[in-house]
């Protein structure tokens, strides 16, 4: 009786019939071999992966890890283009409420008496507010140089909250876009545009109230460099914009206006207003736009996000 099966085939095993001893050591001539160095030994199928299948799946997990790591980089742009957006919303709307706050307590004077009935002679000097609807006329003062061209700036005086005993009601305000330029770490210079918010420190202030004559608006502004601050970055637009009387002899012009005219009909006073509006780059965006292009309106209306409001203005005293 033949105890091996043939080389090529494979053994009929019943289910009755012990595996160990198709797997454990085969009898050969009386003596005890172990099977896997009988080469009459049937060699059986293994389960294993071949190396045509072990490089294609090193190839689909290599695409799908390529893919999560392009995934989680647009993810973490997106993620930070946002955060710049929220910061360039954030920072225009406080100023926004800082325009407001000053605006909204604008004083103005006139220089001489207008003969109203009842009104009082006034012998110092009439106390005006600088305008420009376009930047580009500076009406005496001392500005900064790389105003931006086409926005608007405001200087004036306004009423204030006394922080201190010692403190004035009265601040010396104003508002403007500017050039600024910085320089990185690798020393490479970056300019931009930015909104500038000018006070007067409170020991100044009374010196330049007392210091106003006819024509010099820098005793009444002074150092505007100097006393301006960064209130919000990438600016691209200012507009500042009066709604004065009907009568078209009394506008508000570029240049000094010792007077806000009401948007009045058949003297009824129905309030002086001021309309604002101010359009921020995001950052991710300001990177990318040239200066020479920076007040390009195609490029404010794909890019800027811009904020408007109107305030009321105190009534200019008639006399």
């Amino acid at each position: 009786m033949n105890f091996f099966p043939q080389p090529c085939e494979f053994p009929r095993v019943s289910t009755r019939q012990r595996v160990p001893q198709l797997r454990g050591a085969s009898r050969a001539r009386g003596s005890l071999t172990p099977s896997f160095l009988n080469p009459l030994t049937p060699r059986y199928c293994v389960a294993a992966f071949t190396l045509i299948e072990l490089m294609a799946a090193t190839t689909v997990l290599s695409v799908i890890l390529l893919m999560m790591v392009g995934m989680q980089d647009q993810m973490s742009k997106a993620w930070s283009n946002s955060n710049r957006r929220t910061d360039a919303t954030r920072e225009a709307r406080a100023a926004m409420q800082m325009i407001s706050s000053d605006l909204s307590g604008l004083l103005t004077r006139q220089r001489t008496n207008m003969n109203y009935p009842g009104s009082i002679a006034i012998t110092n000097m009439g106390l005006p507010f600088v305008y420009s609807s376009n930047g580009a006329n500076s009406s005496g003062l001392a500005l900064p140089s790389g105003i931006q061209s086409g926005s608007s700036f405001l200087f004036g005086v306004c009423t204030k909250k006394s922080r201190s005993p010692t403190d004035l009601d009265l601040a010396i305000f104003g508002y403007y876009i500017g050039q600024t330029n910085t320089t990185n770490i690798n020393g490479f210079t970056n300019t931009n545009y930015n909104l500038y918010r000018y006070v007067v420190p409170t020991n100044t202030t009374a010196a330049a109230l007392n210091g106003i004559t006819t024509g010099n608006l820098s005793t009444l502004f002074p150092d505007i460099a100097a006393n301006s601050e960064i209130l919000a970055r990438n600016t691209c637009n200012l507009r500042i914009l009066f709604y004065n009387s009907q009568n078209p002899g009394m506008p508000v012009t570029n240049g000094p206006n010792y007077r806000v005219f009401s948007a009045c009909s058949n003297n009824n006073y129905s309030g002086s207003k001021i309309h604002i509006e101010l359009s921020a780059y995001p950052e991710d965006s300001a990177q990318k736009i040239p200066l020479t292009a920076w007040t390009n309106s195609a490029n404010i209306q794909k890019y800027a996000r811009s904020f408007e409001f109107r305030i009321d203005v105190p009534r200019t005293i008639g006399h």
